[in-house]
């Protein structure tokens, strides 16, 4: 396991700070346009090889960096390399990493939860229904605020944190899904929150997604990894309500999808392809979104400099 010390922390963040552009100063002068800005982050996928703590790390010092510094930071899921089909051990490892990196981020996280970052749910499970790693408990207690979706308003905006993982009852594995409960949880707070309020969903699996359609044909099925398996019910749950934007991971590519007035953005990846390198040439990164009083926003996605190490 590796150990994260300050020398090395320091030494990482002086590696991320040489990264960041003049963007940056540039966005310190148009600053009074817009209401404030978040950093959003998917697909850490934290493990102790490859030196995938390092490139938390190094992410991490970039966001700290950043003029003028972010009001907050969101997570998109899959905190962790994996708990569907390892060991209570292996599970415990990544989690100790996970919190050793975010001792180091400088703002507040509100973090969505990823199907890696679930236990056991898989075919070739090894922690089972019972023990104390298995399903999404880990996550809620460490990372969710005791809860795996919930919501929260910021500068005159809302969003709202999905879990967009469901179990598939015949063969326990995960699936893109939101269950009955949280569907009824959904819509009652939405009535709280008001026809004129800009709003933000927070999910790791997409609602939609050409990459993934392409890559694994149509994922409208019940038993859909890929794509929100249920996703048409959103879409009238929402109808008369301002939704802006709708944040994913899960593919670890940038895709931008336009539907009407709603903006659909997977954000690409920390780990890039878990820690080997680009996807398709996407570098590992994060991104700044930057959201203004009328309810517009810019997404903006950065490389922080990592580059992959051998295995």
């Amino acid at each position: 396991m590796q150990t994260i010390t300050r020398r090395s922390f320091t030494r990482i963040a002086a590696a991320a700070a040489a990264t960041i552009s003049s963007r940056d100063v540039m966005a310190a002068a148009a600053k009074t346009s817009a209401a404030f800005r978040f950093a959003y982050l998917t697909d850490p996928h934290i493990q102790p090889e490859r030196g995938a703590a390092d490139g938390m790390n190094m992410c991490i010092a970039a966001i700290n960096a950043l003029t003028p510094r972010p009001d907050f930071v969101l997570t998109g899921g899959d905190l962790i390399m994996d708990a569907l089909d390892v060991g209570a051990d292996r599970i415990r490892q990544q989690w100790r990493l996970v919190d050793e990196c975010f001792k180091h981020l400088e703002l507040p996280a509100h973090h969505a939860i990823g199907n890696h970052d679930v236990g056991g749910w898989s075919a070739k499970s090894i922690v089972m229904p019972g023990d104390a790693d298995y399903g999404k408990k880990v996550f809620s207690d460490r990372y969710g605020q005791g809860r795996t979706y919930r919501s929260f308003d910021h500068s005159g905006w809302h969003f709202i944190i999905l879990d967009s993982i469901g179990q598939d009852p015949v063969t326990r594995d995960y699936r893109g899904w939101v269950d009955d409960e949280q569907l009824a949880w959904l819509k009652a707070d939405l009535e709280t929150t008001g026809r004129l309020t800009p709003i933000v969903v927070l999910t790791h699996i997409p609602f939609y997604s050409i990459w993934h359609q392409h890559l694994l044909g149509p994922q409208t099925l019940p038993g859909a990894k890929g794509l929100i398996g249920n996703a048409h019910l959103f879409r009238k749950l929402f109808d008369g309500y301002q939704l802006k934007l709708v944040l994913s991971g899960h593919g670890h590519i940038v895709e931008r999808i336009q539907l009407g007035s709603v903006t659909h953005i997977q954000g690409g990846a920390v780990s890039g392809m878990w820690w080997k390198g680009p996807v398709h040439g996407m570098p590992e990164g994060y991104s700044v979104i930057e959201c203004r009083t009328d309810g517009t926003f810019d997404f903006d996605y950065r490389a922080y400099g990592w580059k992959a190490r051998a295995a």
